[in-house]
Protein backbone atom coordinates (compact mmCIF):
# COMPACT_ATOMS: atom_id res chain seq x y z
CA UNK A 1 0.00 0.00 0.00
CA UNK A 2 1.61 3.35 -0.97
CA UNK A 3 0.09 6.00 1.18
CA UNK A 4 2.40 9.21 -0.28
CA UNK A 5 2.18 10.90 2.70
CA UNK A 6 4.95 13.33 4.23
CA UNK A 7 5.05 14.28 7.83
CA UNK A 8 6.16 17.82 9.41
CA UNK A 9 6.62 18.06 12.48
CA UNK A 10 7.88 20.51 15.26
CA UNK A 11 8.14 21.07 19.39
CA UNK A 12 6.86 24.58 20.16
CA UNK A 13 5.99 25.90 23.19
CA UNK A 14 1.85 26.04 24.07
CA UNK A 15 1.46 29.80 24.06
CA UNK A 16 2.56 29.09 20.07
CA UNK A 17 0.17 26.65 19.33
CA UNK A 18 -2.27 29.13 17.29
CA UNK A 19 0.41 30.95 15.05
CA UNK A 20 1.91 27.84 14.00
CA UNK A 21 -1.42 26.32 13.28
CA UNK A 22 -2.16 29.19 10.94
CA UNK A 23 1.66 28.85 9.81
CA UNK A 24 0.98 24.93 8.79
CA UNK A 25 -2.65 24.82 7.81
CA UNK A 26 -1.71 25.58 3.90
CA UNK A 27 0.89 23.20 3.71
CA UNK A 28 -0.69 20.01 5.44
CA UNK A 29 -4.28 18.05 5.09
CA UNK A 30 -4.71 17.02 8.61
CA UNK A 31 -2.84 18.55 11.80
CA UNK A 32 -2.71 17.60 15.06
CA UNK A 33 -0.77 18.10 18.25
CA UNK A 34 0.28 16.27 21.77
CA UNK A 35 1.91 17.03 24.89
CA UNK A 36 6.15 15.65 25.12
CA UNK A 37 5.83 14.73 29.11
CA UNK A 38 10.13 14.99 29.00
CA UNK A 39 9.91 19.02 28.00
CA UNK A 40 6.28 20.04 27.78
CA UNK A 41 6.68 21.21 24.81
CA UNK A 42 3.97 20.54 22.42
CA UNK A 43 4.58 18.26 19.23
CA UNK A 44 2.33 19.86 16.72
CA UNK A 45 2.21 17.40 12.99
CA UNK A 46 0.89 18.22 10.53
CA UNK A 47 0.82 14.94 7.16
CA UNK A 48 0.07 15.91 3.18
CA UNK A 49 -0.29 13.92 0.55
CA UNK A 50 2.42 16.05 -1.65
CA UNK A 51 5.75 17.40 -0.25
CA UNK A 52 5.66 20.92 0.63
CA UNK A 53 8.07 23.48 -0.93
CA UNK A 54 11.00 23.32 2.12
CA UNK A 55 11.91 27.08 1.37
CA UNK A 56 8.14 28.32 1.81
CA UNK A 57 7.22 26.14 4.85
CA UNK A 58 10.72 26.74 6.71
CA UNK A 59 9.82 30.72 6.12
CA UNK A 60 6.65 30.25 7.27
CA UNK A 61 7.80 28.47 10.29
CA UNK A 62 10.39 31.34 10.48
CA UNK A 63 7.90 34.01 10.08
CA UNK A 64 5.61 32.27 12.75
CA UNK A 65 8.53 31.84 15.66
CA UNK A 66 9.08 35.30 15.10
CA UNK A 67 5.42 36.53 15.70
CA UNK A 68 5.47 33.91 18.75
CA UNK A 69 9.01 35.54 20.16
CA UNK A 70 10.51 31.92 20.13
CA UNK A 71 13.40 30.71 18.70
CA UNK A 72 12.95 28.82 15.37
CA UNK A 73 11.89 25.63 16.35
CA UNK A 74 13.45 22.22 14.42
CA UNK A 75 11.48 21.25 11.48
CA UNK A 76 11.10 17.48 10.86
CA UNK A 77 9.73 16.63 7.10
CA UNK A 78 9.78 13.26 6.02
CA UNK A 79 8.01 10.52 3.88
CA UNK A 80 5.82 8.16 6.06
CA UNK A 81 7.02 4.86 5.29
CA UNK A 82 4.71 2.61 3.82
CA UNK A 83 2.86 0.39 5.61
CA UNK A 84 -0.61 -1.54 5.92
CA UNK A 85 -2.46 1.51 8.29
CA UNK A 86 -5.38 -0.36 7.82
CA UNK A 87 -5.30 -3.48 8.95
CA UNK A 88 -3.01 -2.52 11.70
CA UNK A 89 -5.57 0.08 12.91
CA UNK A 90 -8.15 -2.51 12.69
CA UNK A 91 -6.76 -4.64 14.81
CA UNK A 92 -6.97 -2.09 17.64
CA UNK A 93 -10.02 -0.89 16.86
CA UNK A 94 -12.63 -1.95 19.19
CA UNK A 95 -16.68 -1.18 19.34
CA UNK A 96 -17.06 1.55 20.95
CA UNK A 97 -20.61 2.79 22.92
CA UNK A 98 -21.40 6.62 22.75
CA UNK A 99 -24.43 8.11 23.33
CA UNK A 100 -27.17 5.78 22.07
CA UNK A 101 -24.77 4.88 19.27
CA UNK A 102 -22.74 1.55 18.56
CA UNK A 103 -20.00 1.66 16.29
CA UNK A 104 -18.07 -0.86 15.15
CA UNK A 105 -15.65 -2.34 12.29
CA UNK A 106 -16.45 -5.11 9.85
CA UNK A 107 -13.80 -7.28 12.24
CA UNK A 108 -16.23 -7.31 15.23
CA UNK A 109 -18.84 -9.85 16.07
CA UNK A 110 -20.32 -8.46 18.99
CA UNK A 111 -23.77 -7.03 18.15
CA UNK A 112 -25.16 -3.87 19.98
CA UNK A 113 -27.80 -4.17 22.94
CA UNK A 114 -31.57 -3.56 22.80
CA UNK A 115 -32.07 0.50 21.76
CA UNK A 116 -28.72 1.01 20.59
CA UNK A 117 -27.92 1.88 17.14
CA UNK A 118 -25.26 0.37 14.95
CA UNK A 119 -22.94 2.33 12.56
CA UNK A 120 -20.75 -0.10 10.96
CA UNK A 121 -16.82 2.35 10.17
CA UNK A 122 -14.16 1.06 9.40
CA UNK A 123 -10.51 2.46 9.44
CA UNK A 124 -10.25 4.75 6.24
CA UNK A 125 -7.74 7.33 4.91
CA UNK A 126 -11.11 9.86 6.17
CA UNK A 127 -11.18 11.29 9.46
CA UNK A 128 -13.97 9.66 11.80
CA UNK A 129 -14.30 6.49 13.78
CA UNK A 130 -15.63 7.38 16.83
CA UNK A 131 -12.67 6.67 18.89
CA UNK A 132 -11.46 10.65 18.76
CA UNK A 133 -13.30 13.04 21.80
CA UNK A 134 -14.56 15.41 18.94
CA UNK A 135 -16.28 13.09 16.88
CA UNK A 136 -17.58 11.04 20.07
CA UNK A 137 -18.92 14.65 21.57
CA UNK A 138 -20.62 15.82 17.88
CA UNK A 139 -22.43 12.09 18.72
CA UNK A 140 -23.34 12.69 22.11
CA UNK A 141 -24.54 15.89 21.21
CA UNK A 142 -26.63 14.24 18.60
CA UNK A 143 -27.67 11.96 20.75
CA UNK A 144 -29.07 14.67 23.25
CA UNK A 145 -31.05 15.86 20.28
CA UNK A 146 -33.07 13.21 19.24
CA UNK A 147 -34.90 13.43 22.94
CA UNK A 148 -35.82 16.78 21.43
CA UNK A 149 -36.30 17.89 17.86
CA UNK A 150 -37.05 16.06 15.08
CA UNK A 151 -35.26 17.89 12.04
CA UNK A 152 -36.25 17.15 8.99
CA UNK A 153 -33.54 19.16 7.07
CA UNK A 154 -29.93 18.09 8.04
CA UNK A 155 -26.18 18.82 6.65
CA UNK A 156 -23.18 17.58 7.73
CA UNK A 157 -19.88 19.71 6.73
CA UNK A 158 -16.53 18.35 6.71
CA UNK A 159 -17.85 14.48 6.96
CA UNK A 160 -14.88 12.75 6.93
CA UNK A 161 -15.54 8.85 6.94
CA UNK A 162 -19.36 10.08 7.06
CA UNK A 163 -20.32 8.94 10.64
CA UNK A 164 -21.99 11.68 12.08
CA UNK A 165 -24.08 11.79 8.93
CA UNK A 166 -24.62 7.87 8.91
CA UNK A 167 -26.10 8.50 12.79
CA UNK A 168 -28.42 11.39 11.93
CA UNK A 169 -29.72 9.56 8.94
CA UNK A 170 -30.06 6.38 11.28
CA UNK A 171 -32.06 8.13 14.91
CA UNK A 172 -33.88 10.36 12.61
CA UNK A 173 -34.83 8.52 9.26
CA UNK A 174 -34.10 11.52 7.30
CA UNK A 175 -31.98 12.28 4.45
CA UNK A 176 -28.69 14.05 5.04
CA UNK A 177 -26.78 16.19 2.63
CA UNK A 178 -22.82 15.64 3.25
CA UNK A 179 -20.08 17.93 2.23
CA UNK A 180 -16.02 17.78 2.51
CA UNK A 181 -13.20 19.45 0.86
CA UNK A 182 -11.66 15.98 0.22
CA UNK A 183 -13.01 14.31 -3.22
CA UNK A 184 -11.58 10.77 -1.14
CA UNK A 185 -13.64 11.61 2.12
CA UNK A 186 -16.74 11.88 -0.04
CA UNK A 187 -15.92 8.56 -1.56
CA UNK A 188 -15.61 7.05 1.92
CA UNK A 189 -18.72 8.55 2.85
CA UNK A 190 -20.76 7.03 0.47
CA UNK A 191 -18.87 3.78 0.97
CA UNK A 192 -19.73 3.71 4.31
CA UNK A 193 -23.74 4.82 3.59
CA UNK A 194 -23.76 1.32 1.43
CA UNK A 195 -22.25 -0.99 3.85
CA UNK A 196 -24.88 0.41 6.60
CA UNK A 197 -27.61 0.44 4.19
CA UNK A 198 -28.60 4.11 3.77
CA UNK A 199 -26.71 5.34 0.01
CA UNK A 200 -30.21 6.57 -0.46
CA UNK A 201 -30.80 8.46 2.05
CA UNK A 202 -27.12 10.36 1.92
CA UNK A 203 -26.69 13.14 -1.03
CA UNK A 204 -22.28 13.52 -1.09
CA UNK A 205 -21.05 16.57 -2.28
CA UNK A 206 -17.62 17.60 -2.47
CA UNK A 207 -16.11 21.30 -2.33
CA UNK A 208 -15.09 23.99 -0.05
CA UNK A 209 -17.22 24.95 2.86
CA UNK A 210 -20.79 26.22 1.61
CA UNK A 211 -20.08 26.81 -1.85
CA UNK A 212 -19.95 23.00 -2.36
CA UNK A 213 -23.71 23.24 -2.07
CA UNK A 214 -24.43 25.53 -4.94
CA UNK A 215 -25.62 24.05 -8.04
CA UNK A 216 -26.98 20.41 -8.76
CA UNK A 217 -30.44 21.91 -8.01
CA UNK A 218 -29.18 22.39 -4.17
CA UNK A 219 -29.21 25.83 -3.53
CA UNK A 220 -32.90 25.95 -4.50
CA UNK A 221 -33.92 22.85 -2.86
CA UNK A 222 -35.25 22.09 0.05
CA UNK A 223 -32.22 21.67 1.43
CA UNK A 224 -31.93 25.78 1.17
CA UNK A 225 -32.33 26.01 5.25
CA UNK A 226 -31.54 23.34 7.41
CA UNK A 227 -32.66 22.80 11.16
CA UNK A 228 -29.73 21.00 11.69
CA UNK A 229 -25.93 21.20 10.90
CA UNK A 230 -22.77 19.30 12.12
CA UNK A 231 -19.54 20.77 11.57
CA UNK A 232 -16.57 18.65 13.58
CA UNK A 233 -13.55 20.82 11.52
CA UNK A 234 -10.63 23.03 13.07
CA UNK A 235 -11.50 26.43 15.05
CA UNK A 236 -10.48 28.70 12.19
CA UNK A 237 -12.67 27.19 9.64
CA UNK A 238 -15.56 27.08 11.82
CA UNK A 239 -15.18 30.94 12.51
CA UNK A 240 -15.01 32.19 8.97
CA UNK A 241 -17.92 29.92 8.05
CA UNK A 242 -20.05 31.17 11.08
CA UNK A 243 -21.58 33.40 8.41
CA UNK A 244 -22.70 31.11 6.15
CA UNK A 245 -23.54 28.79 8.25
CA UNK A 246 -26.23 31.47 10.10
CA UNK A 247 -27.20 32.30 6.60
CA UNK A 248 -27.95 27.77 5.94
CA UNK A 249 -29.73 27.60 8.93
CA UNK A 250 -33.31 27.86 9.52
CA UNK A 251 -34.73 30.31 12.44
CA UNK A 252 -34.40 28.04 15.25
CA UNK A 253 -32.18 25.40 13.82
CA UNK A 254 -29.17 24.18 16.12
CA UNK A 255 -25.34 23.69 14.84
CA UNK A 256 -23.28 21.00 16.47
CA UNK A 257 -19.49 22.36 15.85
CA UNK A 258 -16.04 20.43 17.10
CA UNK A 259 -12.48 20.28 16.66
CA UNK A 260 -12.07 22.88 18.75
CA UNK A 261 -10.39 22.89 22.06
CA UNK A 262 -11.44 24.92 24.91
CA UNK A 263 -9.21 27.72 24.54
CA UNK A 264 -10.54 28.27 21.13
CA UNK A 265 -13.81 28.58 22.62
CA UNK A 266 -14.11 32.52 22.86
CA UNK A 267 -12.94 32.55 19.51
CA UNK A 268 -15.56 30.02 18.10
CA UNK A 269 -18.48 31.76 19.68
CA UNK A 270 -18.18 35.14 19.19
CA UNK A 271 -17.96 34.76 15.04
CA UNK A 272 -21.68 33.11 15.80
CA UNK A 273 -23.47 35.06 18.25
CA UNK A 274 -22.53 38.26 15.26
CA UNK A 275 -25.13 35.90 13.22
CA UNK A 276 -27.47 35.46 16.48
CA UNK A 277 -26.05 32.11 16.86
CA UNK A 278 -26.30 31.31 20.93
CA UNK A 279 -24.75 28.46 22.78
CA UNK A 280 -26.88 25.75 24.48
CA UNK A 281 -24.59 23.50 25.30
CA UNK A 282 -21.02 22.76 25.55
CA UNK A 283 -19.20 18.92 26.25
CA UNK A 284 -15.77 18.48 27.29
CA UNK A 285 -14.16 15.43 26.49
CA UNK A 286 -10.03 15.75 27.31
CA UNK A 287 -9.58 19.05 26.68
CA UNK A 288 -11.71 18.88 23.68
CA UNK A 289 -14.47 20.80 23.17
CA UNK A 290 -17.96 20.39 20.85
CA UNK A 291 -21.07 23.01 21.24
CA UNK A 292 -24.35 23.37 20.21
CA UNK A 293 -25.65 26.32 19.31
CA UNK A 294 -29.15 27.71 18.45
CA UNK A 295 -30.49 30.23 16.07
CA UNK A 296 -32.99 32.61 18.25
CA UNK A 297 -32.53 33.93 21.92
CA UNK A 298 -29.74 32.87 24.02
CA UNK A 299 -31.45 30.31 26.87
CA UNK A 300 -29.92 28.60 29.80
CA UNK A 301 -26.78 27.01 29.20
CA UNK A 302 -26.38 23.47 30.33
Amino acid sequence: MNNNLTRIAIAIPESAIEVFEMALEPFVQSLLWSVDDTTDMQVMEGFSETAPNSDLLIGAIKHAASISKIEVPEVIIEQVPDRDWVGENLKQFPPISVGRFFIYGSHIDLRPLAGQIPIRIDQSVAFGTGSHATTAGCLLAISALGKKINPERILDMGTGSGILALAMIKLWHQRVVASDIDETAVGVARENAVLNGVAKQLICKSGIGFAALDGNGMKNSRYKKFDLITANILARPLAAMAGDLAGALAPGGRAILSGLITRDEKMVLNAHRRYGLYLEKRIVIDDWLTLVLKKGKPKKIT
